[in-house]
């Protein structure tokens, strides 16, 4: 046993000895609280190493997010422009040939055999449906680069339904599907961006009619309480949404189906484009759906100061 001995004499009051003292200390405990102490600088000096190699390490990790998130926004970047100036090289040609094809079925050149025209306006047809989902392209490509400025207007929501209707009136007949609209007139105006939301309607009542294939379409528009202000909805028969696939037909290029033998055709960006100018516009749009039992989508609009 590791001991401290101290020793001590006692003296007469003559100088003479009389005895010795000694006192005995038990070493084990100071040895051993000196060698946790060791112990523990050794295990602080290497928590500390371990916390400097990690502490490095993590830098060079962000150092290397940081220049994979600055590569992928370039990239990103770059396929936006590249979609954007593509589209308008694309656009422009086609844009000749369906106004060729106009002057061709007026009769400009010279009179035009019934069978002719039946074949021009497969043409027109077709070049017209190239030219939306040119469009949409261009569309997406604006809105990832932050091109789509606002242009907020005073507007009166059953005069823009009655607009999105007329354009689609030959889609609409060609359904013969019972398109109704229930939009109050007393509907009070709301500032937005007009076009933005003409072009969400067009998309979502286009949407209703290509995937009801018997029954009915609905437009109900009515006034919201506080700070949103007129919900727009459009309701169909169709074949319904299962609710598993909500949130997935807002994503871009996205189909539920996507076989190559899919029965309706579309670049799957539609919604996607929606979704994106009701944020714009300070709106949201929200879906209701069952598998074969129809959709509603909703648009919820806000004033919107410039």
């Amino acid at each position: 046993m590791p001991v401290e001995a101290i020793a001590g004499k006692i003296l007469t009051e003559h100088g003479e000895l009389t005895a010795i003292v000694s006192i005995l200390h038990d070493r084990r405990e100071a040895i051993e609280r000196a060698a946790l102490y060791e112990q523990l600088k050794q295990a602080s000096d290497e928590l500390e190493r371990k916390v400097h190699a990690a502490t490095a390490d993590i830098a060079q990790q962000n150092e290397l997010l940081r220049r994979q998130a600055f590569e992928l926004e370039q990239a990103s970047a770059l396929k936006s422009q590249f979609l954007a100036n593509m589209s308008h090289e694309f656009r422009t040609p086609l844009n000749a040939i369906l106004g060729y094809t106009s002057m061709l079925q007026q009769g400009v050149a010279g009179p035009v055999d019934d069978p002719v025209k039946r074949h021009l306006a497969r043409v027109a047809s077709n070049g017209q449906h190239l030219l939306s989902i040119i469009n949409e392209i261009l569309d997406i490509s604006r809105i990832e680069a932050g091109r789509m400025p606002l242009q907020i207007s005073k507007f009166k929501v059953p005069d823009l339904v009655g607009e999105v209707l007329a354009e689609l009136e030959p889609i609409v007949r060609r359904s013969k599907l019972d398109v109704s609209t229930h939009v109050p007139r007393e509907l009070t105006p709301i500032h937005s961006d007009r076009q933005k939301v003409k072009q969400i309607l067009l998309n979502l009542l286009s949407n209703a009619i290509k995937f009801t294939t018997a029954g009915s379409v609905s437009i109900t528009a009515k006034a919201l309480h506080g700070p949103k202000s007129i919900a727009i909805s459009v309701t169909d028969t169709g074949i319904g949404i299962a609710p598993d696939d909500h949130a997935r037909i807002f994503e871009d290029f996205k189909q539920l189906d996507n076989s190559p033998t899919r029965a309706y055709g579309g670049t799957g960006l539609g919604l996607s484009i929606c979704r994106r100018l009701a944020e714009i516009i300070g709106g949201d749009i929200s879906v209701r759906s069952k598998l074969g039992k129809g959709s509603t989508f909703t648009l919820t609009l806000m004033h919107t100061r410039q």
